[in-house]
């Protein structure tokens, strides 16, 4: 076993079922790697006053990265994907019902501790090194924690305001369990059919006045199509992907030409609100039954970086403004894809150590189901001589 392999063991994502789909974390990187270079190209523009725009490449480029924001909408594809799995297994295959209790039980115990930490973290760094009024920010901490910081103040988080997708995301997390009866449906185009109007709907009720409510805009109600997405996918794999394709080169052309499209209209169209579903669409589709698209983004490098995307989202926000304070400077003059370049160059790789040293110390633990028992058993036995080899044992 080689020096890569081991590192990438100890940094490899664990799943409460066992079953691990590489795909799925290989899109994880594309979507938090859209996510980053957004907001770094963003606080590239926004901070430098020295920033030249010499030519097209430049201004083609600016556009690329402004719709890195769409990364999020993927990340709720690939939720509703994940967590309608077991439901549709149950329903469509006969496999065991979800245990609700545990369901929601897994939720709290993998998600809860990572982003409570972070939190906490962002808030003590900003009022203790960047001036921030700890009496201003501490509501907006609690609103967050208690995640209903959009719905009382109509923004995202003023403590971390990427924050605002994981309200919406246990919005959907609460709700999963009751849209995925849309599974018991027996006729196979009935239940598509409902899923499909189903987004449709969500779409319309965006149209008509949820999309421009500062609110509604910033809940479930703004983003449920994406969600009910990964519900179609999720019926088509389970259904129809359990044998590999015959056309696998068609869907990788297919592949190809709908990112290719989809980055075109995210750039050029304001709300590609049918358009970025159905081309969304393919590239899942794409991905599962493409031989190439398959290999690329099951890449172990790939996916062991989107195995972390939720320490990376969690993070990745505060620490491109704590380290561009330093860096932003550099380069004075340049062109703005010289000057992104840069940036990227810095604060890319410190983003991506303090990410992995956070996954394995926290978030990464709280991967094992059983980590709350395995806490009081630990506690219950650990003495100070003991100690250094209880904590060893508690991370493995």
């Amino acid at each position: 076993m080689t020096i890569a392999d081991r590192l990438l063991g100890h940094l490899s994502r664990r799943t409460t079922s066992g079953q691990f789909i590489p795909e799925i974390d290989g899109l994880r990187f594309v979507s938090i790697a859209m996510v980053v270079c957004f907001h770094l190209g963003g606080y590239t523009m926004a901070k430098s006053t020295a920033i030249r725009f010499a030519d097209p490449l430049d201004n083609a480029l600016a556009h690329l990265l402004a719709t890195g924001h769409y990364g999020v909408q993927l990340f709720f594809i690939i939720s509703g994907f994940v967590l309608a799995l077991p439901f549709a297994r149950h329903h469509l295959t006969h496999a065991p019902a979800p245990r609700l209790g545990a369901y929601y039980r897994r939720r709290l115990t993998r998600l809860e501790p990572p982003y409570i930490i972070a939190m906490t973290l962002i808030f003590a760094a900003a009022t203790m090194f960047l001036g921030a009024s700890a009496r201003w920010l501490w509501p907006h901490l609690v609103a967050s924690l208690a995640y209903v910081h959009n719905l009382v103040y109509g923004v995202g988080s003023a403590v971390n305001i990427v924050a605002w997708s994981l309200e919406v995301e246990v919005q959907f997390y609460l709700l999963a369990p009751l849209l995925a009866f849309v599974f018991a449906i027996s006729g196979t185009w009935t239940r598509r059919i409902a899923i499909v109007m189903g987004i449709a709907a969500a779409i319309l009720i965006q149209h008509f006045g949820v999309a421009d409510n500062p609110r509604l805009s910033l809940t479930l109600l703004n983003q449920l199509q994406f969600f009910l997405l990964g519900f179609l996918i999720a019926d088509l794999y389970i259904t129809e992907w359990s044998t590999p394709s015959t056309h696998t080169s068609r869907w990788d052309v297919a592949g190809v030409l709908a990112w290719i499209a989809l980055a075109t209209v995210l750039t050029l169209v304001r709300r590609p609100a049918v358009l970025f579903p159905l081309l969304a669409c393919v590239v899942f589709c794409a991905t599962f039954r493409g031989s190439a698209m398959r290999r690329l983004l099951s890449n172990r490098w790939l996916t062991t970086i989107g195995g972390m995307c939720y320490t990376i989202y969690l993070l990745h926000y505060p620490l491109i403004s704590a380290l561009g304070r330093r860096t932003i400077r550099m380069g004075g003059g340049a062109s703005f894809t010289e000057h992104f370049l840069l940036q990227f160059t810095i604060i890319v790789p410190l983003l991506l150590l303090v990410s992995t040293l956070y996954f394995v110390l926290v978030e990464r633990p709280c991967m094992n189901k059983d980590w709350p028992r395995n806490l009081v058993e630990w506690s219950r036995s650990v003495t100070w001589r003991t100690m250094p080899d209880r904590l060893s044992s508690l991370w493995r």
